[in-house]
């Protein structure tokens, strides 16, 4: 029929696949905000087609799609237009409350993926939480690693150890984690470790050249808020330096600190990631997604599994017992 139109929509997950979505609400409104279809109660898959009323009847619709399981995605104003079909394919991201990670053990980590990640974590022999416990050993604390402060730490880590494997630094063009030697302190946004000196020294040589850099995604802030992450035991013997990256899976920074502990002198990393706001901006010609800052492990595991499907991250997320049992419910 002429006064019709048709808009179809498919839920698609960071990593490129049908989001399993049990109840899903779907609103279309005017610029004036007024309804003119809603949906509740949606599930996908598969793909869902909504009729609207065409142009000229409506100008101007937006749609809202409100899953239970991931975050809310809006579009721009469009028109409905009778005879032409419009389909969205929309990314959808996990919300972090409504998901929990599922980690693989210590001993079963694929050595071909973790193997230098695994050598690390039997090096670290004095290890905490920040504003948590003292771990002790990390390789034999790594599977104890279950409460919610605790777990955020570890997927944090395994996010960290992901992004650093898989990028280089620009001098030597080695991967950043081949520096690493061992865990000191870990957190949901961070790892403190002890590191290669030679690490310190390429922090310093982007920061002397950083107009040559910047135009790989090079910049620099205020170090002053990461003295607070170094472990106590640590007497730094000068200014922290810091340099940050915009990477596809999230901006990574690289603070640096000479130090000296029980009479070593070491060399620290202070290692974080955060949102990088050109990232999944948009997930087709319409939808958009708005991040309202903050880190959370999650939200990298989004960043990350985007740019690269299927990568091995020693974790996988899986909806929470609350989600599973409030959408069983409805």
């Amino acid at each position: 029929m002429s006064d019709r139109a048709f808009f179809t929509l498919c839920l698609k997950n960071a990593e490129g696949s049908l989001a399993e979505e049990p109840n899903c609400s779907i609103d279309f409104r005017r610029t004036d905000e007024t309804s003119v279809s809603s949906a509740r109660h949606v599930v996908f898959p598969p793909e869902r087609r909504f009729v609207l009323p065409a142009f000229p009847q409506e100008r101007n619709l937006c749609c809202t799609i409100a899953p239970s399981l991931y975050g809310v995605v809006t579009s721009h104003f469009f028109t409905p237009e009778a005879g032409k079909p419009q389909q969205q394919d929309v990314t959808v991201l996990r919300s972090p409350d409504q998901w929990s990670p599922k980690f693989t053990s210590f001993s079963a980590l694929p050595p071909a993926r973790f193997s230098r990640l695994n050598q690390v974590i039997a090096n670290s022999a004095e290890v905490d939480v920040k504003n948590g416990r003292a771990l002790g050993r990390l390789d034999a604390a790594y599977d104890t690693l279950s409460a919610p402060a605790e777990a955020l730490s570890k997927m944090a880590l395994l996010n960290l150890f992901a992004v650093t494997t898989d990028t280089t630094e620009p001098i030597s063009n080695k991967n950043w984690f081949s520096f690493v030697n061992e865990i000191v302190r870990i957190d949901r946004e961070r790892f403190v470790a002890e590191v290669d000196p030679k690490l310190f020294e390429t922090v310093q040589t982007i920061l002397a050249r950083l107009d040559e850099f910047k135009e790989a995604g090079f910049f620099t802030e205020q170090a002053s808020l990461h003295y607070d992450n170094i472990p106590t035991r640590y007497t730094l013997s000068g200014d922290l330096i810091t340099v940050k990256v915009r990477y596809e899976q999230g901006n990574v920074q690289f603070t640096m600190g000479k130090a000296t502990s029980n009479g070593r002198d070491v060399t620290l990393l202070d290692c974080d990631m955060d949102e990088h706001s050109n990232i999944i901006e948009h997930t087709g010609d319409l939808f958009l997604h708005v991040f309202t800052g903050g880190t959370h492990p999650i939200d990298m595991h989004e960043y990350i599994v985007h740019k690269d499907p299927g990568v091995q991250l020693g974790y996988e997320l899986a909806p929470t017992a609350k989600a599973v049992a409030f959408t069983a419910h409805v």
